[in-house]
């Protein structure tokens, strides 16, 4: 078959590898949007047990007693929660130098929602309040 000088167009090779770039384009456009739906449903599960943590600390003090030892374990809109009060902080708190009758440190830790979810740990510093 012979050519003409004047025609002009793709050769198969050309319109394969165009294929194959778009290909690829379309492809990494559909992982990021996967990927970015995978990030916002991980964001509402860390968002309900932010919720849930709060909802359980502005319980401390009213409805759960703010004394060391005490610890209380419960559900609540299908998160398991728990409350530990201690007069002990974490390794990871620089707080300088504190009296041990000085501070009450509150934990709440909130598992549930997703499978893959960590549990959240929420933590208060308390002043222990001293009769004048």
């Amino acid at each position: 078959m012979r050519r003409w000088r004047g025609a002009r167009g793709f050769t198969l090779v050309e319109t394969l590898v165009s294929l194959a770039i778009a290909t690829i384009a379309v492809t990494g456009f559909y992982q990021a949007l996967a990927q970015g739906a995978f990030m916002e449903q991980r964001a509402d599960a860390q968002a309900d047990q932010m919720f849930v943590a709060a909802r359980i600390m502005d319980r401390v003090g009213v409805d759960i007693d703010l004394r060391p030892g005490t610890q209380e374990n419960g559900a609540l809109d299908g998160f398991e929660w728990r409350v530990a009060v201690t007069n002990s902080a974490t390794e990871d708190m620089a707080l300088g130098i504190v009296t041990p009758t000085e501070l009450i440190f509150v934990y709440v830790t909130v598992a549930g929602g997703r499978e893959d979810a960590p549990p959240l740990v929420l933590r208060a510093i308390r002043y222990i309040e001293t009769p004048l």
